[in-house]
């Protein structure tokens, strides 16, 4: 029977904004997204519209090799794999249609970041960071996760000790794909299988 997956993508870009934020929290990674397809071609995530401007931002589909990161030489990640359930990953489509057909009624919370570094509570509304929407998105699909944080308050960072989520790779994301397809082409290796990690610490 054939397996569902979410991957959870942790990355930090070289913009001014993610070096900020870094500097910040004193966190390695910066920004999360969320995918359904091993590839990361169904990725998505709170950011900004375009590569140039930091604003406007909110609910976009991401590629590693356009926009911001298609501006970056290499993009140090993590991505990590959770199994879920026929009924869960019905509910994230449905969550990711809901955004994609209203994209314009939500923004990126540019004031969420004051009351993150000051780790106080606050009310998201119709506009969410890239961690925060992650977290609803996780929420909304009816897959729990053991992130001990007020909704509002959860950070990329976070998401790297969700218990049974499986990290399958660490290093630079550009090399990502290329390093699934490898294994893909071994007869022996299917998209069930435990994928052995890859990691690079030199991203």
């Amino acid at each position: 029977m054939k397996k569902n997956y979410l991957y959870i993508v942790l990355t930090r870009t070289g913009t001014i904004f993610s070096k900020a934020i870094g500097l910040v929290t004193g966190k390695k990674y910066t920004h999360v997204s969320i995918a359904s397809d091993e590839l990361l071609t169904q990725m998505y995530s709170f950011c900004r519209d375009k590569k140039d401007m930091p604003l406007p931002a909110g609910f976009n589909r991401e590629d590693l090799f356009t926009e911001v990161f298609g501006a970056c030489r290499t993009i140090p990640g993590e991505v990590y794999r959770i199994q879920v359930t026929d009924e869960q990953l019905e509910r994230y489509n449905d969550v990711i249609r809901h955004f994609i057909l209203n994209r314009k009624s939500y923004s990126y919370d540019v004031g969420a970041l004051l009351p993150m570094a000051l780790h106080i509570p606050y009310k998201t509304g119709n506009r969410f960071v890239c961690s925060v929407w992650v977290g609803f998105v996780l929420g909304k699909s009816g897959i729990c996760h053991n992130i001990a944080k007020q909704p509002s308050l959860i950070e990329p960072e976070d998401f790297r000790s969700i218990e049974d989520a499986e990290l399958i790779y660490r290093g630079d994301l550009k090399k990502y794909r290329s390093y699934i397809a490898e294994l893909r082409a071994d007869a022996n290796m299917s998209e069930n299988k435990t994928i052995p990690l890859y990691s690079d610490e030199t991203a």
